[in-house]
């Protein structure tokens, strides 16, 4: 959403009420409750109440969450300069403070433009995580411009600081020195099912230690249960059922965790192969090829990597909310003991000989 003001225009990305959507929703659910109240057999009664108490408490937390007041995800372009608003102001850079702007589209397919600003001071420094240094710019990130925004956002720009091509100039990532690397014009996905690929459950369990424990717990439950069965009825009896109630409703809990673990919406999947390394989830996909990585490494079970290119955020906006405030990138979730031992068995058979590699447990 934009609000154009004569000179002045806010590039708005915070997100509106949803009465629409809970509306529609409590509507379903009312008439889900009215087939529950006049039904006549038990079946639909049931299905009505609980088809009907489901999406209603959808529609109630989509009521709650209209009420709240937003979090502002803005950029202000202003006569006197540029604000960025999350949630409150994170930063104000005034126009005499930069040399040039560009808006400029990244190399992915299906890529949107970007605003990329140049500070007239070449020491400028980044004042917050939503400025991010790209070769001889700042990209101004999270922010994906729409195509009607760009014809206005760029005639703003000209106006006060003048706009430079549409890109950005690699400079040397700050790092360890590398050896030479053939340089490539634009991202190139690996393919879809890379052969040879290693496929590693990140939240994955050890199996074999809870096979031990589930053994260990079926021992001390037939110790207890012939004390239950065959014992004086003691104050030593009670405490022994509640002891197998314990250990049988503990055990019972871990499996249920870990069968959780490997379902289809709770399963965390990293696919190593010559291409790249895969991160899938029920919900989401990071894909990142070997030319991309200049250096990774596994900080107590954290999976990291540092971009080869200076670009990279410019050119992959989705791994923005990745991004540490050094520059390196960390993968969502933390590997298990169980999946870390896979991955340092398993990476350096796939890893570029050009690529370091950090083992390390913190």
């Amino acid at each position: 959403m934009t609000e154009p003001q004569g000179d002045r225009f806010v590039v708005s990305r915070t997100d509106g009420p949803h009465w629409i959507q809970a509306g529609f929703l409590l509507c379903v659910a009312g008439g889900f409750v009215w087939v529950a109240l006049a039904a006549t057999q038990e079946s639909p009664r049931v299905m009505g109440w609980v088809f009907g108490g489901a999406v209603g408490l959808f529609g109630l937390y989509l009521v709650v969450r209209s009420l709240r007041k937003p979090v502002r995800n803005e950029l202000l372009i202003e006569p006197t300069g540029l604000t960025r608003v999350i949630g409150g102001v994170a930063w104000v850079l005034r126009w005499g403070e930069l040399r040039a702007a560009s808006v400029v589209r990244g190399t992915q397919k299906n890529a949107r433009h970007q605003i990329v600003l140049w500070p007239a001071d070449d020491r400028f420094e980044s004042p917050g995580r939503s400025l991010v240094h790209v070769g001889d710019g700042f990209l101004v990130a999270w922010l994906e411009l729409y195509e009607t925004e760009v014809p206005r956002v760029r005639e703003l720009l000209a106006k006060h600081v003048g706009t430079t091509p549409d890109r950005v100039r690699e400079t040397p990532v700050p790092g360890p020195p590398l050896p030479v690397r053939p340089a490539r014009a634009e991202w190139v996905p690996p393919p879809v099912e890379p052969s040879g690929s290693v496929t590693i459950h990140v939240n994955g369990w050890n199996r074999m230690l809870l096979r031990w424990v589930r053994f260990f717990a079926l021992l001390i439950e037939v110790g207890l249960g012939a004390v239950i069965e065959f014992g004086p009825h003691t104050g030593f009896r009670t405490a022994c059922v509640v002891g197998f109630i314990a250990v049988f409703v503990g055990v019972s809990w871990w499996a249920v965790l870990e069968q959780q673990s490997r379902s289809r919406k709770s399963r965390v999947r990293l696919e190593l192969s010559a291409a790249g390394l895969r991160w899938r989830t029920y919900y989401r996909e990071f894909t990142v090829s070997w030319p991309e990585i200049a250096e990774l490494r596994l900080p107590s079970g954290h999976l990291e990597f540092r971009p080869a290119a200076d670009r990279f955020p410019l050119d992959r906006p989705d791994f923005g909310p990745l991004r540490l405030g050094d520059g390196w990138y960390r993968m969502p979730r933390v590997l298990s003991a169980t999946a870390v031992r896979q991955f340092e068995s398993h990476i350096r058979s796939v890893l570029p000989a050009g690529v370091p590699l950090a083992l390390g447990r913190g």
